[in-house]
């Protein structure tokens, strides 16, 4: 892809490069992208000791669907519900702000509410938007770019992949005043010899948890769920890539992670070959043992693409072996019955909006997602009721091959 400062074209794996890019960040000038004219404009970001071109926010659509800037329009997904309000993004610091509406912080052992201002209310308002726990997982996933697939990257994505973009998503993100990536566990790729590594660098970050006494900070724990399994006092909740270190959960929060997860452990078990995410906040034990606090799931398939439902899973299925280029769209905070668009294919010169009821919607929610589709942005395409699959729009021959 290649990217402009004025009329000067530029590479930021190149040396040059960067130290035009450098400039253009101290000058808080800005960058376009060469993928279509009008070039779109795009800004500078640090990230690790390297300057990266970044996206405007909320200006993804303005940019070719096959340029890894492109974005479908907020609204067809549930990310126009909290753009700009949960989420907030600075431009010229390249900083994040994420509103959520979890705790950071402890009390004892009880996650402690948020503080009080210490005015009383002088107007009635619509209350902010705030992440949800998954929502926030949305969002990584999201800004990973892990939504996104092309047919070249078949049998490259695995759980390193996974591991280094949504550290990488991580940086630059705060929630709380707290830096998100100082307080995300995201573990490493499990090898043998290198156990003790792995070890050693968790350990630092629970320690830096730790509090003898008074308010502790909690930890955010994104991983492969694995499972778990039943103590004396509640359950000890095992992940993928951490064999040497169980979570532990108390009774209460084991009972509702059973009720309200059931649905979906069972989803995982039928469609076989996928990945249970897991987010959670979690604090340290005063013997230095991690405890959960707050958990939510979301299914992946072996891309880890995410789904919702069976037929959702068998289009990422069937859109994958066809070779199709695509950009899953997520809830965030969206109620389960809100229709948003299922993907958008991007290997077409016009996008198209792929949408998919479940087997169990209702007719009206049925009724919902047909009618958004025929007033969003681009044309849909709709696996509605109990019709089978349609075919897909058709791919230029050898686009995206």
């Amino acid at each position: 892809m290649s990217y402009f400062i004025g009329n000067t074209a530029i590479d930021p794996t190149s040396e040059t490069g960067q130290k035009a890019l450098a400039a253009a960040h101290r000058n808080r000038e800005r960058v376009t992208c060469g993928c279509c004219s009008p070039r779109p404009r795009m800004y500078v970001a640090a990230v690790n000791g390297r300057f990266i071109v970044k996206r405007m926010p909320s200006t993804g659509d303005e940019h070719a669907p096959g340029c890894a800037s492109f974005l479908p329009p907020d609204e067809l997904s549930g990310l126009s519900q909290v753009q700009g309000s949960a989420i907030k993004e600075e431009a010229d610091t390249g900083i994040t702000s994420l509103r959520i509406d979890f705790p950071l912080m402890m009390s004892g052992m009880r996650a402690a509410p948020p503080e009080p201002s210490g005015k009383k209310p002088t107007e009635a308002k619509v209350a902010p938007k705030k992440l949800r726990l998954t929502a926030l997982l949305h969002y990584l996933w999201h800004e990973s770019e892990l939504v996104k697939w092309f047919p070249a990257m078949e049998g490259k994505r695995w759980w390193g992949v996974v591991h280094r973009a949504v550290n990488d998503a991580a940086q630059g993100k705060v929630a709380k005043s707290k830096n998100l990536a100082e307080i995300l566990y995201i573990p490493e790729p499990w090898k043998l010899d290198t156990k003790a590594e792995h070890a050693a660098r968790r350990q630092r970050l629970f320690r830096s948890l730790r509090r003898p006494t008074g308010r502790a900070p909690l930890g955010i724990l994104v991983a492969e769920y694995k499972t778990h399994e039943h103590t004396r006092l509640g359950a000890k909740f095992l992940f993928k890539q951490i064999p040497d270190c169980p979570f532990f959960a108390d009774d209460d929060l084991t009972t509702r992670f059973e009720k309200v997860f059931a649905d979906q452990l069972m989803l995982a078990d039928m469609a076989g070959d996928t990945h249970i995410m897991a987010i959670a906040t979690f604090s340290i034990a005063r013997k230095g043992y991690p405890v959960l606090q707050e958990i939510g799931l979301m299914l992946v398939n072996k891309t880890w693409i995410p789904f919702e439902h069976m037929r959702e899973f068998q289009l990422l299925q069937t859109l994958t072996a066809s070779k199709r280029a695509f950009l899953k769209s997520l809830r965030f905070n969206l109620d389960v019955d809100a229709p948003i668009a299922s993907c958008v294919l991007t290997d077409l010169q016009n996008p198209v909006s792929l949408f998919v009821s479940d087997i169990s919607d209702s007719a009206q929610m049925i009724a919902d997602l047909h009618a958004t589709a025929e007033e969003g942005a681009y044309s849909p395409w709709l696996w509605l009721g109990d019709q089978p699959m349609p075919d897909l729009p058709h791919l230029p021959q050898g686009r995206f091959q």
